[in-house]
């Protein structure tokens, strides 16, 4: 998963005046052309991002995607700078602060745990029905083999189609 709004330094709720203003600074600081040391990756990571966020509909794409993602691994992303941050727990009276500008992230400890129970039931989830397609599949071809040597011992015909 790429974070472009990290990339670009912007936050979430950025204009579009704004990401392409961003673009520009870095694209000027990063260009193989301006600059001692290029960073030809760094420049085309920045280009990348800017293609995608200064598109309507691929932004809205990205930022489902950005959020279905973040979810699931129980991060949040800061408001300010569009970082993602891990949040392990949030001590009362504290308030979790966003490890790249210091802003104050918009979360509690309740919500924190919610999320992060819901990711790791997503994840359960996945991982159960990943070995049942497993196991479905390894049972299914020893039940077939078994079919079909009981068959054979039978005298039986296969059936036309089957394996």
């Amino acid at each position: 998963m790429k974070f472009h709004y990290r990339d670009l330094w912007v936050p979430q709720t950025a204009t579009p005046d704004q990401i392409k203003s961003a673009y520009r600074k870095l694209a000027r600081e990063c260009h193989p052309d301006h600059t001692a040391n290029p960073d030809a990756a760094r420049f085309l990571l920045i280009g990348e991002a800017y293609q995608t966020l200064s598109d309507e509909a691929a932004r809205r794409a990205y930022d489902a995607e950005l959020q279905t993602y973040l979810r699931r691994r129980g991060w949040v992303l800061c408001p300010a700078c569009g970082a993602h941050n891990e949040v392990p727990r949030i001590p009362e009276s504290k308030i979790a602060m966003c490890g790249r500008c210091r802003t104050a992230l918009p979360v509690t400890e309740k919500e924190r745990r919610e999320t992060q129970t819901a990711a790791l039931r997503e994840q359960a989830i996945d991982v159960v029905a990943e070995l049942g397609a497993d196991l479905l599949d390894l049972t299914g071809d020893y039940l077939h083999r078994r079919l079909q040597g009981v068959r054979a011992r039978i005298g039986a015909s296969t059936r036309k189609g089957a394996r």
